[in-house]
């Protein structure tokens, strides 16, 4: 017997241009979106919804967004968007409003987006409206389980320069979170790379991006060679997350290593 399930996959950091043909660190990121998207429609055609979770855009246009609009109605499923530091939610919000929405409820699943953004900033902050609405939502839902989706990486992940950037105000965010029993994970982008953590005992998975990968655990800005990859999750009816990554492709992927940042 099938076990039933919620799916949902999340894409992250995209950094798109409003020329498809421009690059990232010698990476065409419209190209590697494509590659992402094809796969999801090969491998995982039945979706709940779909995820992105930040830095949708590389050059803070309104052509890029509409781009990721366009490419997205090619899977069969509601997407959600969440802005990173390279966004402009003014934009995002008036190119696809639908998108927008800060609570999702599938069957006894809640999600929760949660917006890290500080404007003009690397770093993350979760704002006081944002963690209230964070505590509504685990209230008013109190019989069903969640996911958090953000941007920022919670914690230090002993990369000294991506840890700059990290979120600034975790406290704050476990403050709300230690009154709740109703969170069973969180997941996040920011980083390029996947990963695995603990957050109050709570599972953290930082998700690879659709374009560019960053060097784990390195001190300086150091791209990847990975390929670009998405996270799937299956949630399940009693509260378990079952969740792998998947990548377009096994082999290394030439990046210009001469860019020391991004």
């Amino acid at each position: 017997m099938k076990t039933p399930r919620i799916r949902v996959v999340q894409m992250t950091d995209p950094h798109l241009f409003a020329d498809p043909g421009s690059t990232l660190m010698g990476i065409n990121t419209s190209a590697t979106l494509d590659e992402v998207l094809a796969k999801i429609q090969k491998d995982y055609r039945e979706l709940d919804c779909l995820l992105v979770t930040g830095d949708l855009t590389q050059d803070d246009s309104a052509a890029s967004y509409q781009h990721l609009k366009e490419k997205l109605s090619t899977i069969h499923a509601p997407s959600y968007w969440l802005p990173g530091n390279h966004d402009q939610p003014h934009l995002m919000k008036a190119i696809n409003p639908s998108a927008m929405q800060k609570q999702v409820i599938l069957d006894n699943w809640q999600i929760v987006l949660l917006n890290t953004q500080v404007e003009g900033k690397t770093h993350g902050y979760l704002m006081e409206t944002e963690l209230e609405l964070l505590n509504t939502c685990l209230h008013q839902e109190s019989d069903k389980h969640t996911l958090l989706a953000l941007h920022h990486h919670l914690v230090p992940i002993n990369s000294r320069w991506m840890d700059q950037s990290v979120l600034q105000n975790p406290n704050d965010l476990a403050r709300v979170i230690t009154g709740h029993d109703n969170i069973r994970g969180i997941i996040h982008g920011h980083v390029h790379q996947a990963r695995n953590y603990q957050f109050y005992d709570i599972p953290v998975m930082a998700t690879p991006s659709t374009c560019v990968q960053f060097a784990s655990e390195s001190d300086d800005f150091q791209a990847d060679t990975r390929q670009p990859g998405f996270r799937v999750l299956d949630l399940l009816p009693d509260g378990q997350i079952i969740t792998s990554v998947a990548r377009v492709a096994d082999e290394p992927m030439k990046v210009d290593s001469r860019s020391n940042g991004y």
